[in-house]
């Protein structure tokens, strides 16, 4: 198998250099058990800013010969517009919470738009079919749809690297933007997160900012099951655990430990969202506190430069810089200094040998999506069996258990965090590392991917919608004319959600002057013959429809209106069940605001549209729960729809009067479409022959499926 990766940013630089960062050097070592397993691999991304347009091609063929590499190229106004506009100065805070850094601007997200766009293009340049395309980060959120249309059958997983806010904070992005990005997102077969908390606050804003519920992660879109799981990243846990058991690491780990002192560590790259000047006043509350703890200990900060350019970055180095210097000079002798301060990245093997000596690790960030420096230093323990002080709200919180756990924002609990990690006994230091080790070395990096690969294999596999295929367009002319080949061609047209889009009031979805129109001309051929088979009252479809030459069938066949005649009753009832279910939806109407209750000749219906969709979701469930228990032998149905909940008396139905309707009838075609599970009954008992098309999401038994109402009027136009 070949697998497309894509990402913001290429694991090399043009020269050929490695990047520095936790997305390539973790995905390098999968890549290298990828190719060793016998596949190949791509990876798509910007290669970095080119000083010159020439030369471009050149780059490219030396990038994919040596490094597999595939570069996007981006003008670099535009790069800006998109990386340093919409990716850091929205997404970035947005998604860390930090709300008031977040600036949202409609020409930053045009960028991002164009961006994706162009990320989409180079993809299909080389995209095979049989490809695994694993996109990756906040950069290309919008990605997965735009190659979904591209490709409608292609192997597509997606990982945000990042936290996913709540809801609540998701929606201070504009009703476009958010939506945009769902739906993005949505294009992708499977959709993973590192932790459970990322994965339902990003099921809910599907659920309330699109509507989309799931089934236990499952999401129906458009014909296809898309999975959205969490699955937490790992490292390559024997590549640190090896190197720091070697005699290299043992020298330079002796070298960092020549003055015997307790060494507190932290490393992290420069960003607001880690919390390092908080660490650095929790030490200096800790110094406070714990004065026989002077000359005694050491702190060993390394910051890895980033953003450099931005200047609330310097400003945040400033302060950091000024932070150190007042410590050292409350505290520090002309023997001690309190904290040795490096601000430049580090090699992987000073790195595990600064790990390796250390007695605690601070790794307290106010909000990260994963944190792999936690797990990198606890695969790095040897006799040292160094604690591991970690914030609650980083990600790897979740798995991390065995750690002290500490709130980033309470410095006294960081403070207390390091007196508890620099006086906890060596057993239950012991303890402690082992648990955190057993699971580190599990789930590691290969296994992480592997379990992405197979739940995405499983997504596709799995398709609840298999024998409903998506009525291309290439597919219609063939349909008009196997049509044209019979006497007749009669159309069995369900209205709302189907000719009409739903409305949050059902009286708002009035027919337009545009399908009043299609009808009449469709009306007006002698081998057309039109039947509005709806839920409606018959009052409703009388007042729009009566001057049409078509048949109207009023709630779901109890009631029939052939053209310039009179209503006939086909059914006959006590209806005795409903004075005791009305009550019953009453109460649900009076507990769930917004929500309704809709009551016709032969049915009652409760509408939760315009309920909150959370609330409408919940009480939906428990009302389904009990009309189900009294529904057996009780005179009644009950069907679930689209935000409705339908009670109909026994016996009533699409597919009885559709066969009715049919009995008489030779030599013709049939087409049926219709949205709700109400339309089932009639996909089910037209004849084989007949053309069935289901409209939007769910399960159907109809042949084929169309996205939405405009595709249906569309398909109709094509008739005449």
């Amino acid at each position: 198998m070949r697998l497309i990766l894509v990402s913001n940013r290429l694991p090399v630089t043009p020269q050929g250099k490695p990047t520095i960062g936790g997305l390539a050097t973790g995905l390098s070592r999968f890549l290298d058990h990828w190719k060793k397993s016998g596949n190949e691999s791509l990876w798509v991304g910007w290669p970095g800013p080119i000083d010159s347009e020439d030369g471009k091609s050149e780059l490219e063929k030396k990038l994919r010969t040596e490094h597999n590499a595939i570069p996007v190229f981006i003008k670099q106004k535009l790069f800006d517009q998109f990386y340093n506009g919409f990716c850091n100065d929205t997404l970035w805070p947005l998604f860390h919470y930090f709300t008031s850094l977040t600036q949202i601007t409609r020409d930053s997200f045009e960028s991002y738009k164009e961006v994706n766009q162009i990320y989409a293009d180079k993809v299909a340049g080389i995209y095979e079919d049989g490809d695994w395309i694993w996109v990756h980060d906040y950069h290309l959120m919008l990605l997965p749809a735009i190659l979904r249309k591209k490709f409608p059958k292609a192997k597509i997983s997606f990982f945000l690297h990042i936290p996913f806010p709540t809801f609540e904070i998701f929606r201070f992005l504009s009703t476009q933007i958010r939506s945009s990005i769902l739906q993005g997102l949505l294009g992708s077969d499977l959709i993973g997160f590192h932790t459970q908390l990322y994965t339902q606050y990003f099921l809910r804003s599907v659920l309330r900012i699109l509507g989309i519920e799931n089934n236990f992660g499952i999401i129906p879109v458009e014909g296809r099951s898309v999975i959205a799981g969490s699955y937490p990243m790992g490292i390559d846990y024997n590549r640190f655990s090896d190197f720091a058991n070697t005699a290299a690491c043992k020298r330079k780990t002796f070298k960092i430990k020549t003055d015997k002192m307790k060494i507190i560590l932290s490393v992290d790259r420069l960003d607001y969202s880690k919390g390092v000047l908080q660490r650095l006043v929790a030490f200096d509350l800790f110094l406070k506190q714990n004065p026989e703890w002077r000359e005694k200990c050491k702190f060993i900060l390394i910051i890895v430069p980033s953003r450099t350019g931005i200047r609330s970055y310097s400003e945040m180095k400033r302060a950091i810089d000024e932070k150190v210097g007042l410590i050292n000079g409350d505290y520090g002798n002309l023997n001690w200094s309190p904290i040795i301060y490096q601000y430049k990245g580090f090699s992987f093997e000073d790195l595990v040998s600064y790990y390796n000596a250390s007695d605690t690790i601070l790794v307290t960030p106010f909000r990260d999506g994963m944190n792999l420096i936690a797990k990198e230093f606890i695969a790095s323990q040897t006799e040292t069996n160094g604690i591991l002080i970690l914030s609650e709200t980083a990600g790897a919180s979740s798995e991390l258990g065995e750690a002290i756990l500490v709130n980033p924002n309470d410095v006294q609990e960081i403070a207390d965090g390091i007196r508890i990690a620099l006086t906890m006994p060596e057993a239950e230091r012991q303890k402690r590392n082992s648990f955190l080790k057993k699971r580190i070395h599990k789930y590691n990096i290969n296994y992480w991917a592997s379990e992405i690969l197979k739940d995405t294999n499983k997504s596709i596999s799995n398709k609840t919608y298999s024998k409903t295929t998506t009525l291309q367009k290439d597919d219609w002319k063939k349909i008009i004319s196997d049509c044209n080949s019979k006497a007749k061609t009669i159309f069995f047209l369900d209205y709302d959600g189907t000719l009409r889009e739903l409305q949050r009031k059902p009286e708002d979805a009035y027919p337009t002057e545009e399908i009043l129109n299609l009808l009449q001309t469709l009306a007006k051929e002698d081998k057309f013959e039109i039947v509005i088979i709806s839920g409606r009252t018959k009052t409703f479809l009388e007042s729009y429809f009566n001057e049409l030459p078509i048949h109207l069938i009023a709630e779901h066949g109890v009631w029939w209106k052939q053209p310039n005649e009179n209503w006939v009753s086909q059914f006959q009832s006590q209806s005795l069940w409903k004075e005791e279910i009305k009550h019953l939806l009453d109460e649900y109407e009076a507990r769930v605001p917004g929500s309704f209750v809709e009551e016709k000749d032969f049915s009652l219906v409760w509408h939760y549209r315009n309920a909150d969709p959370e609330a409408g979701l919940k009480y939906s469930k428990e009302l389904l729960d009990e009309l189900f228990q009294i529904s057996v032998n009780s005179g009644f149905i009950v069907l679930p729809g689209s935000k409705i909940i339908e009670i109909r008396e026994f016996g009533t139905g699409k597919g009885r009067i559709v066969n009715v309707f049919l009995e008489s009838k030779n030599d013709v075609s049939v087409i049926a479409i219709g949205d709700d599970t109400t339309d089932e009954e009639m996909f089910q008992s037209l004849p084989e022959s007949s053309i069935t098309i289901k409209v939007g999401l769910g399960d159907s038994f109809a042949k084929y499926r169309l996205a939405h109402p405009e595709e249906v009027r569309d398909f109709l136009k094509m008739f005449v």
